[in-house]
């Protein structure tokens, strides 16, 4: 196409998506500005609550259809992928600033969420990503919902898992600007997501007073299952060993001297537990487990149970602590409930790197699960990784 009727397609598409429905129900049913009312955003939510359910089920019709409809005008008038893509993007632009409203409408979730859903659609279509990613990600979505009842803290989680699936399962000669897409999609809605979710500011604030800071440094122990990823057995176990000694000998030195161990509990603030005064701290534990996994078993069925230490771990205390109403043994049903979760999500996206079905993955992400929840009188530090990895090698063996 020629460079004037480019400009005229993307003029088009701003148009189109410039077209605010809530804000023109408001004038003609009720003579009233939707932005200066309720939320005084131009979108469903506010359409709802201002204007009613009739104005709102219109609002959200148009809104999700208008950057698909100027995509297939694109795509009909003849304009090559690159182009129909800037057209769906330039009405997201009209519809987050139409001219007419001093450049002040709604935010473009409703119209990025459609094409979002669009292009998935192709990568489902096209083979990129499995049908069994999309079964996990609605799977996890319910059970967010369970567990938290606030559908933007669950965007909050589940968009960057997508995110990741997206690079890690389309195979590398189909990468182009549709990958690049659906990336710039997501994490569009996800930056609308976190700037709109005003209880996420304050859960973290209450949840600061109540986690070790240690916890937040849990993830970053993926790193040696992903140097194990690339690397001998004999090499994860000489970097896991070293850490895991350190943390040990530490331990050993204040446990043997009174006078050091009560330096470390008054002087340096929230190094060790109370609990810990007598004992191995929950790293050292934590880091022996890993050691021993890379040590005993399968580098597959190692990795796997190292990621379902490292996160379920994470995710069971960050959503049990808020989130936590339903008391089972001495742990939360929703506190399990995310530590099952984030044992399949982190596991799944390890599959696509080892060689493990995923009925044996499931299994040994029922087994953390079921050993972080279970009082078995040892640490869960210690025996998640263990049990799990146990599990996964003895189905292997049917």
């Amino acid at each position: 196409m020629n460079p004037l009727s480019c400009i005229l397609l993307l003029q088009l598409g701003y148009l189109i998506g410039s077209l605010s429905p809530s804000y023109f129900l408001g004038k003609v049913l009720y003579s009233v500005d939707i932005r200066e009312l309720g939320t005084k955003n131009a979108g469903t939510v506010n359409a709802y609550k201002v204007l009613g359910l009739g104005p709102a089920i219109m609002t959200i019709v148009f809104d999700l259809s208008k950057g698909l409809l100027v995509m297939h005008t694109a795509y009909l008038l003849g304009a090559p992928p690159l182009l129909v893509h800037l057209t769906a993007c330039a009405a997201i632009l009209g519809h987050v600033f139409p001219f007419y409203l001093n450049f002040r409408g709604g935010q473009g979730v409703a119209t990025a969420t459609a094409i979002l859903i669009y292009y998935l659609g192709m990568f489902y279509v096209n083979r990129w990503l499995p049908l069994e990613s999309l079964v996990f990600l609605a799977f996890c979505v319910f059970s967010f919902l369970y567990i938290t009842k606030i559908g933007e803290f669950i965007g909050s989680v589940i968009l960057p898992v997508l995110g990741i699936s997206i690079l890690v399962f389309s195979p590398s000669q189909e990468y182009s600007f549709f990958i690049l897409s659906i990336i710039g999609y997501i994490w569009f809605i996800e930056m609308l997501n976190i700037h709109n979710n005003k209880l996420l500011p304050v859960l973290l604030r209450n949840i600061k007073h109540e986690i070790n800071w240690r916890l937040y440094m849990r993830p970053a122990a993926i790193l040696l299952a992903i140097y194990y990823l690339n690397n001998t057995k004999k090499e994860a176990l000489v970097l896991t060993g070293i850490v895991t000694l350190i943390f040990l000998l530490l331990d050993f030195i204040r446990l043997l001297s009174k006078k050091i161990n009560t330096f470390f509990f008054k002087k340096i603030k929230d190094l060790y537990k109370p609990k810990e005064y007598r004992k191995f701290s929950s790293m050292t534990n934590f880091l022996v487990a890993i050691f021993i996994s890379f040590l005993l078993f399968d580098k597959s069925i190692a990795i796997l149970s190292t990621s379902f230490l490292i996160f379920g771990d994470f995710f069971s205390k960050f959503f049990g602590i808020y989130f936590g109403h339903t008391q089972i043994f001495q742990k939360s049903l929703e506190g399990s409930l995310a530590h099952l979760n984030a044992c399949l999500l982190v596991g799944y996206l390890f599959l696509h790197f080892v060689s493990v079905p995923i009925p044996i993955y499931l299994a040994g992400a029922f087994v953390a699960t079921c050993t972080e929840l279970l009082p078995m009188g040892i640490d869960d530090n210690l025996s998640v990784a263990i049990l799990s990895a146990s599990a996964m090698s003895a189905f292997q063996l049917f």
